[in-house]
């Protein structure tokens, strides 16, 4: 790696951090991924694959290039899009999804959308634990999955869960950090 590789990739890991922490701490206080933290981190992620591996028309999807860092930006927010069409997150968490795709690139926004989902499960049932409505909304979620779009429950339904899903892909994007590219 170059020594400007080396700086950009430096660049595109504080951008990863700083997106999903700031994303995570706004979404925890006002419920809301700004896109002022999501657009200029997807756009950024684009142009430092670029400026670390070019094009990446030779196939090397697992490198850092501009092509597995939009792949990664596609299937990211393609995962999410999925999720939120559903009624499980709000649009703020498909950008964010799709920033940490863009800044992680292809192999690295898989497994960042794999622990950011058990993530966000193991949250939802800790609140519904805490709720005392484990059972419910486990048959809820079930029920749901079979129909493949979840209907809004009524805003004094005590078993409505809303978590900040940003905490979730914040975290199972460090954790994805720390098991994929810190072992690199």
């Amino acid at each position: 790696m170059s020594s400007v590789e080396a700086v950009f990739d430096l660049i595109r890991v504080v951008l990863l951090f700083v997106t999903v922490v700031v994303a995570a701490t706004t979404d925890t206080l006002s419920r809301r991924v700004p896109n002022v933290v999501t657009y200029p981190a997807m756009a950024l992620g684009l142009a430092l694959g670029f400026g670390m591996g070019q094009v990446g028309l030779d196939g090397s999807l697992t490198q850092h290039n501009l092509l597995s860092h939009a792949l990664g930006l596609l299937i990211a927010s393609g995962i999410f899009l999925v999720a939120w069409w559903a009624g499980g997150v709000k649009g703020g968490e498909v950008k964010l999804a799709g920033a940490v795709g863009a800044l992680g690139g292809l192999q690295f926004a898989v497994a960042a959308m794999f622990w950011s989902s058990l993530v966000g499960a193991l949250m939802a049932l800790w609140v519904l634990l805490l709720r005392g409505r484990l059972l419910e909304g486990l048959r809820r979620s079930v029920r749901y999955a079979m129909m493949l779009r979840a209907e809004p429950a009524p805003k004094d339904d005590p078993a409505r869960l809303s978590i900040p899903y940003a905490v979730a892909i914040a975290f199972g994007t460090l954790w994805t950090f720390f098991l994929v590219e810190a072992s690199r």
